[in-house]
């Protein structure tokens, strides 16, 4: 059983958040780093930071794999 490491679920929770949310992914992870903090959970706040930082990076163009040959 694949068991996903913390940079892998923060990595594939970024791109979950990009795809529903679009640009105001990177402002959703934000506020729930926040809420956290406030909530005195120092290690959510930090992943929850590392997932905005994702969000907020550009997305690289895409393979158009229907002319691969």
């Amino acid at each position: 059983m694949w068991v996903p490491t913390q940079d892998e679920a923060i990595l594939m929770f970024a791109r979950f958040l990009k795809a529903r949310h679009g640009t105001a992914a990177g402002n959703f992870a934000r506020k729930t780093a926040k809420t956290l903090q406030d909530e005195g959970d120092p290690e959510g706040h930090k992943i929850w930071n590392a997932v905005a930082d994702i969000a907020d990076r550009p997305q690289p163009p895409q393979l158009d794999r229907s002319k691969a040959a």
